[in-house]
C-alpha cells in the first residue's frame, strides 16, 4: 500500500538539497500534494492510502507531552468501533499515567475530565495488553485497548516487528511517540525536531504496518460489524490468523 512512498523516499536520499527543499522535490517527482508555509514552520503532504487520502503534517506540537515540533499522520479507514487501540513508547506512557494520577488525586476528581486528550483518558479507562511474549516490545512500549484480544492481535505481527525495528533507528532515543486507532481513523504522532527522508520513511513503515494490521482485523471480524467478545477464542491469534513474532525478538 505505502511501498511506493518508501521507494520514492529511497530515491530522494543522497540527492542535492536538504530540509524542506528535498521534501518538496520528492513530492513534485512523486505527484503528491505538498505545501509549506512561507516561514518554514510546517508542511503538509497528502497521498493515497487504502482508497483514502493520507495526510502527513510536520509542524509545532499540538500536545503538551510533545516538545517543539511533531510529525502527525492520519487516515480515515472507516474502521469498526471495536478497534480502539493505542500504542506508545513506554517512557511516554509512564509519564502520562503519573500526570493523570496526580491530576485526579490532587483535584479529588471522581469522573474523567473530557478536556484531556483521549490518549490520556484511555490510560484510565482501558486495560493494557500483556507484551511479555516479546522482550523488546515489553521493555520499550505500552499498548492498550477497549478489547484485549483485538489489542494483542493488532500488535502481535507485522506492527510489532516494525516497532521492534524502530528501537534501532527512529525510536532509539524513545522520543514521545504514539499510534492510535480511534473513531475509524488511524493516527501517528512523533516528536521530531527535524524531518528528513530517513525518519519519514521509518514513520511510514510503522504507520503502514499499523494500517495493514487494522484492516486485516477488520476483515476477520464478524459480518455486520459485530464486535469481538473479550473472551473470543485464542484461535484468532494462531499463525493461521497472524504471523508469529520472529524468534530473534523473543
Amino acid at each position: 500500500m505505502l511501498s511506493f512512498l518508501k521507494r520514492w523516499w529511497a530515491r530522494s536520499r543522497g540527492r542535492a538539497g536538504g530540509g524542506f527543499d528535498a521534501i518538496e522535490a520528492w513530492a513534485a517527482r512523486s505527484g503528491l500534494r505538498y505545501r509549506a508555509d512561507e516561514g518554514g514552520l510546517r508542511f503538509v503532504i497528502e497521498a493515497p492510502c487504502a482508497g483514502q487520502m493520507l495526510r502527513m503534517e510536520w509542524g509545532p506540537s499540538q500536545r503538551s507531552y510533545i516538545a517543539g515540533d511533531e510529525l502527525r499522520i492520519r487516515v480515515d479507514l472507516n474502521l469498526p468501533g471495536a478497534l480502539q487501540l493505542l500504542a506508545m513508547t513506554r517512557p511516554l506512557m509512564e509519564r502520562l499515567e503519573q500526570e493523570t494520577f496526580e491530576r485526579y488525586t490532587q483535584e479529588a476528581q471522581t469522573i474523567i475530565d473530557m478536556s484531556h486528550p483521549e490518549e490520556m483518558r484511555w490510560l484510565a479507562m482501558f486495560p493494557k495488553i500483556d507484551l511479555s511474549f516479546d522482550k523488546v516490545l515489553h521493555a520499550r512500549y505500552g499498548v492498550l485497548g477497549v478489547n484485549t484480544v483485538l489489542g494483542m492481535a493488532w500488535i502481535n505481527g507485522p506492527l510489532g516487528e516494525q516497532l521492534a525495528k524502530s528501537t534501532q533507528n527512529l525510536l532509539a532515543n524513545q522520543d514521545p511517540f504514539l499510534l492510535m486507532a480511534m473513531r475509524g481513523k488511524m493516527y501517528l504522532r512523533l516528536q521530531l525536531a527535524q524531518p528528513g527522508p530517513e525518519s519519514l520513511s521509518h514513520c511510514l513503515s510503522v504507520f503502514d504496518a499499523a494500517v495493514q494490521s487494522a484492516l486485516q482485523l477488520t476483515g476477520q471480524m464478524p459480518l455486520g460489524g459485530g464486535e469481538w467478545a473479550s473472551t473470543a477464542s485464542s484461535s484468532w491469534l494462531t499463525p493461521s490468523a497472524l504471523d508469529d513474532p520472529s524468534p530473534g525478538r523473543r
